[in-house]
């Protein structure tokens, strides 16, 4: 049996499959959740225009900062943007899953509300076992950013949640310590060339090699502002 503390599930190997039938009926329900990611733990939701308002209200977060979205795989990226450049494909390919986050143009099943009406959308794969198993379970992308209040240190473990946001949410899967423990990096390919708005575990430099093309810093990033992603 999953252990339950309050709205928090213990998630062990023996309990993985009730605890993502779980957190996908609460996301079928339209509330939201917190799970794990390679980089941190995530406050998540389905692709919608009322979960996103949840989420932003839920971190008292400002609603011109985009909120990300996570998919199963490179195959779903045709879901959430217009149009697929060869470098996400050649990117995709190399790091997801992976603590790489792709800013493509949105496509128009993407609400205006999860891009803060802006025209581009920022798209992961991560690289954790729970959080990929869901995603490929639920079968859809969802909207998923930092589960922290807007401002402060991100949660890398349960223990590091606000009450306000676990008042917030349906369910909170707990699966230990995230690995990387640092938000993944932002590289924006709707400009030429390719700016990193977040600094994170990939270099511009290997980005650059990858990709044979320059990929440069962008000047004005504050880490939650312009990369709030």
């Amino acid at each position: 049996m999953v252990s339950v503390v309050a709205d928090i599930l213990q998630v062990r190997p023996d309990t993985v499959d009730q605890a993502l039938d779980v957190a996908i009926e609460a996301l079928r329900a339209g509330e939201l959740i917190i799970i794990p990611t390679d980089t941190v733990y995530g406050l998540a939701g389905e692709l919608s225009a009322h979960v996103a308002r949840r989420i932003y209200a839920a971190k008292n977060r400002r609603y011109d900062l985009p909120l990300p979205v996570l998919i199963a795989d490179l195959g779903q990226l045709a879901q959430v943007a217009r149009s697929i450049p060869s470098a996400a494909e050649l990117l995709g390919r190399r790091y997801w899953p992976g603590p790489l986050t792709l800013v493509l143009q949105r496509a128009e099943s993407v609400p205006s509300e999860v891009t803060s009406g802006g025209e581009t959308v920022g798209v992961r794969v991560p690289d954790h076992e729970l959080m990929l198993a869901m995603l490929e379970h639920y079968g859809s992308p969802i909207v998923a950013t930092s589960a922290n209040p807007s401002g402060c240190p991100s949660a890398t473990q349960v223990s590091e949640l606000s009450d306000s946001l676990l008042d917030a949410v349906a369910v909170v899967l707990d699966a230990g310590p995230c690995t990387l423990r640092q938000a993944s990096t932002v590289l924006d390919l709707t400009t030429r060339p390719p700016h990193v708005l977040r600094p994170g575990p990939i270099s511009a430099e290997e980005l650059s090699a990858a990709v044979d093309m320059e990929v440069v810093l962008a000047g004005n990033c504050d880490g939650d502002r312009t990369c709030g992603r």
